[in-house]
């Protein structure tokens, strides 16, 4: 049945930016723990960019790929022209909704009018992103700031890591109960970004301002606050959003800000887990 399932069309949705991340981010690992020792057919499977890449064995007569989602519906369907033994599924980027996360199914057939697959092995596809930490420009001006900017002391980077099989895709970072929000009579402050989390570790940085106290026209009010939290969200396109929450003080005189304490809070649903 799932050879003859027709593939349905879908609005492909690049994540669009009003910020080009800059500077670009730092990853420090790739790895994809996925595997496919159980199959004959099915050489290989790794994540490149935005692609899952899929091997098969040259002595198999693999003329198409079948990719099931978690839900047993048909995600995306290659095929193989003759002598090709590889084929690749977007999985980053391809759709404005959240990509399910859970256990795929690779299916290798002969033909769309064949009855019995040739071979099928099952990968998981999940992200598991946590914020580790939040970095201060200001206290930490030897990393790699975009020091053009007049305010880039006021500038954040966070620290994500990923501990799933593939990369997520990090489409905003809000900035709940930021200086710099405050400082617009706003909740929050939201960047956008297009930033890969492959597996392992990779820094963010912000895209403006966040922890700046003074405006072209008038500088936030410290003496009308204390210690206040900041919570930073990353919303990613892969996996349930992390958060992390700084306590910041205001002082009164002067506005100087300190960071007394921060910690990893709890991570909130995405539309993409099941």
């Amino acid at each position: 049945m799932l050879a003859s399932i027709g593939l349905s069309t879908a609005a492909l949705a690049g994540c669009t930016s009003d910020s080009s991340t800059n500077p670009s981010n730092n990853s420090t690992a790739d790895g994809t723990g996925l595997s496919t020792e159980d199959s004959d057919v099915f050489a290989n499977v790794e994540m490149n960019g935005k692609n899952l890449e899929v091997e098969v064995t040259g002595e198999s007569s693999t003329a198409f790929i079948n990719l099931v989602d978690p839900n047993g519906e048909l995600f995306d369907q290659a095929r193989l022209e003759e002598d090709d033994t590889e084929a690749s599924f977007e999985i980053l980027g391809r759709y404005e909704d959240d990509l399910p996360t859970g256990e795929y199914e690779l299916i290798a057939l002969e033909s769309l009018e064949s009855d019995d697959p040739i071979d099928s092995t099952t990968i998981s596809l999940d992200a598991e992103c946590r914020i580790t930490d939040v970095l201060w420009a200001a206290e930490n001006p030897d990393m790699d700031w975009d020091k053009n900017s007049p305010v880039w002391d006021e500038y954040a980077a966070v620290v994500i890591e990923n501990k799933g099989t593939i990369p997520s895709l990090l489409t905003e970072l809000k900035w709940d109960g930021a200086p710099v929000a405050r400082l617009q009579s706003k909740d929050a402050q939201s960047y956008y970004h297009e930033v890969r989390l492959p597996p392992g570790e990779t820094t963010v940085y912000s895209a403006d301002s966040v922890y700046g106290t003074e405006g072209a026209v008038h500088s936030l009010n410290c003496g009308e606050l204390g210690t206040e939290p900041m919570t930073v969200t990353a919303i990613t396109q892969v996996g349930p959003d992390p958060s992390y929450t700084q306590q910041i003080e205001y002082s009164d005189e002067s506005c100087e800000l300190a960071i007394v304490e921060s910690g990893p809070g709890e991570s909130t649903a995405a539309g993409g887990e099941n």
